[in-house]
């Protein structure tokens, strides 16, 4: 079989540093993916593996979920099981998903907010990739929703790589593109930290950044329904932040009072799943689904 240096993964500089200034950039001609697969190709993959690339393992996964012409990834799954993606086509060359996770700019260290192109496509594999398939609880039946194209987002970016991630409905926001109804309050809707990353603190910080960010806001909500590693997150986070109690909700959008219920509350009167319930997975809402550390 052929090996075609169109389909080497790349090393050094990572997707997320390269400059792209339009969706239709990431990938030129939608044709071009399919164009060379009149014959056997494949793809040499980290840890010297290789797999066999035909129309039956290359996808399209539309980006996001408010646009009928929304973009869309192309992506190489293993045969058979579309679950398993194992590369995505970006600036003409196919990387491996870890790879599109990683940066090689020291700029991106923390939390920071997602604003480009290339980190709004991170995002997309982190909530849809990672957490729907790759790093998937056995028996989870939950997913995240794509996320809007203008949703608020910010990635934790540790050690030259993205390691998780939250987004946040903004006050005023639509909840949904259904309705004219808009969100009453900010709210903190998706939560994800990557397994090697949990248990490390991390979803503390980003509970942290995101109740710091609305100093002038009287009321912060969590997206109902929260799960139980997220009230554990919120225990400790009220544990320290004693001047909080008062202001952190678990809301039902769009999140007047009377779809208000104070967490401190709720952990006093333990009113919420215990972690054998979630079975170590969280959701923030709804449409959001979490996995998150402690």
């Amino acid at each position: 079989m052929e090996s075609d240096s169109n389909m080497q993964l790349t090393d050094g500089t990572y997707p997320v540093d390269l400059p792209v200034n339009d969706y239709n950039d990431l990938s030129s001609n939608p044709e071009e993916h399919f164009s060379y697969l009149d014959k056997k190709k494949l793809l040499n993959l980290p840890q010297n593996e290789q797999m066999n690339m035909n129309q039956d393992n290359i996808g399209l996964l539309p980006l996001f979920d408010d646009d009928e012409c929304t973009p869309s990834l192309v992506i190489l799954h293993a045969p058979g099981d579309e679950t398993q993606v194992v590369a995505v086509y970006l600036h003409r060359k196919w990387w491996s998903v870890d790879e599109v996770l990683k940066t090689s700019s020291k700029f991106r260290s923390g939390l920071v907010v997602v604003g480009s192109i290339m980190e709004r496509i991170v995002l997309f594999l982190m909530s849809q990739i990672v957490f729907g398939f790759l790093e998937r609880t056995p028996g989870e039946h939950l997913y995240f929703s794509p996320h809007p194209m203008k949703e608020f987002a910010k990635i934790f970016w540790q050690d030259g790589e993205a390691v998780g991630f939250y987004t946040i409905k903004k006050k005023g926001t639509l909840c949904n593109r259904w309705t004219g109804q808009s969100y009453l309050l900010p709210v903190l809707d998706n939560v994800f930290v990557r397994m090697q990353w949990r248990r490390k603190g991390l979803a503390l910080q980003m509970l942290e950044d995101f109740c710091s960010s609305f100093p002038k806001e009287e009321v912060v909500g969590l997206s109902y329904p929260m799960s139980a590693s997220m009230h554990e997150v919120c225990r400790k986070y009220l544990q320290i932040h004693q001047e909080q109690r008062d202001r952190l909700y678990e809301v039902e959008s769009p999140g007047d009072w009377s779809q208000r219920r104070n967490v401190w509350l709720k952990l006093q009167l333990n009113h919420h799943p215990t972690n054998s319930e979630a079975h170590e997975s969280e959701q923030l809402g709804s449409s959001s689904n979490e996995h998150c550390n402690k």
